[in-house]
């Protein structure tokens, strides 16, 4: 049988029995097990026509009953045909259920099997990329992570996705993918995921879909997370302004960790102003008053309280709401220091269209 190498990097060597485990020496080498099985019992009416009857509706039903059925010799001739022609029926609209019955078959079917499937899944990088990125392939992958066991066939599926992660998170598809790896991996795998993540983070979090799938894998780990928050709060400014990298900017301030949020508004500090009367970055302001402590809100309203363009914040169309929400979130000596300062703009702002807003507002927290 031809010899595989299905990584390049070095952790597998082909035809050597470099682990012996539970799960058996190299996965792949169970194939020669499979065809010795598949000749012990008479051939069924189905031999030689696997891979098309799994393009038949009908027949790849008929398939999947085989194999729940759980004959592990009946199980054995499948996986010998279907081997060469697993990326083809992942992507297939009937062919992928039968990949996925494999996957989550209880019985008929060993570890090693199932490890030889994964690492003939994972040994061509590109067709693994068009997979992941396919309606029905995708699924399939997802269901391949959930019920993967073997530790070494983990870390293998790992580092081959390690250098296609970006490229990953910035396709709907891809990207469930990558939250699966997060959700299912255990926190070593998991902790290299989000660091990877980290060092594409600005690339990722101002994509139309990157940003939604960083938000994904932030809720699902946030301990393991901190070196990915770490590189959002260093690029906070960048993103904040990005009709995409904004959401995932408050996602970070949403979660409430004071430390994380005085962070934040240290590395933004001396551009609230500007950020203030940015589309994107005024709501960055305004959860960041909702979401810290009142001494840091009380840093982010005196330097707009300090700033020449105060009057300007207060006209301006998100401005605005950014100084609603200061006079809502301040307390005491701040609050009435920042009504005063308001109302000390009457003639310029009650005829104003947004600043006879604020203006009413001000009037009303008069104390």
């Amino acid at each position: 049988m031809e010899e595989i190498n299905p990584i390049s990097t070095g952790f597998f060597t082909s035809g050597s029995n470099i682990w012996n485990n539970d799960y058996g020496s190299l996965p792949y080498e169970g194939y020669s097990v499979i065809e010795m099985a598949s000749m012990r019992v008479l051939t069924p009416p189905w031999r030689g026509c696997v891979v098309s009857m799994a393009m038949d509706c009908l027949d790849c039903q008929y398939l999947q009953e085989v194999i729940e059925e759980g004959d592990p010799t009946y199980v054995a001739m499948i996986l010998s045909e279907i081997k060469d022609y697993l990326h083809q029926l992942m992507k297939h609209q009937f062919g992928n259920y039968l990949i996925q019955k494999i996957f989550e078959a209880k019985k008929g079917i060993t570890n090693i099997q199932i490890d030889s499937i994964v690492y003939l899944i994972i040994c061509d990088t590109h067709k693994l990329i068009d997979v992941c990125k396919n309606n029905h392939g995708t699924r399939v992958m997802q269901i391949m992570l959930e019920n993967m066991k073997c530790p070494v066939t983990k870390y293998a599926v790992l580092y081959t996705m390690k250098p296609i992660i970006d490229e990953l998170m910035k396709n709907i598809n891809g990207g469930y993918v990558i939250v699966q790896c997060v959700k299912v991996f255990p926190p070593t795998l998991k902790k290299v995921i989000l660091d990877e993540l980290a060092k594409y983070c600005v690339e990722i979090a101002t994509h139309k879909i990157g940003c939604s799938v960083l938000q994904t894998c932030l809720k699902d780990s946030v301990i393991l997370a901190m070196g990915l928050i770490t590189s959002i709060i260093s690029n906070a400014m960048l993103l904040a302004e990005d009709c995409y990298g904004n959401y995932v900017v408050q996602f970070v301030i949403k979660m409430k960790f004071s430390l994380v949020n005085e962070r934040m508004i240290a590395e933004l500090c001396g551009k609230f102003v500007r950020l203030s009367m940015n589309k994107h970055a005024s709501n960055v302001v305004e959860d960041l008053m909702r979401c810290s402590n009142q001494d840091d809100v009380n840093a982010i309203v005196e330097e707009l309280i300090r700033s020449t363009d105060f009057l300007n914040v207060i006209q301006d169309p998100y401005g605005n709401y950014v100084a609603q929400r200061a006079l809502k979130c301040t307390k005491g000596y701040l609050r009435r220091k920042l009504s005063f300062t308001i109302r000390s703009y009457h003639i310029e702002l009650q005829n104003h269209p947004h600043g006879k807003i604020v203006l009413d507002n001000a009037k009303s927290s008069k104390r």
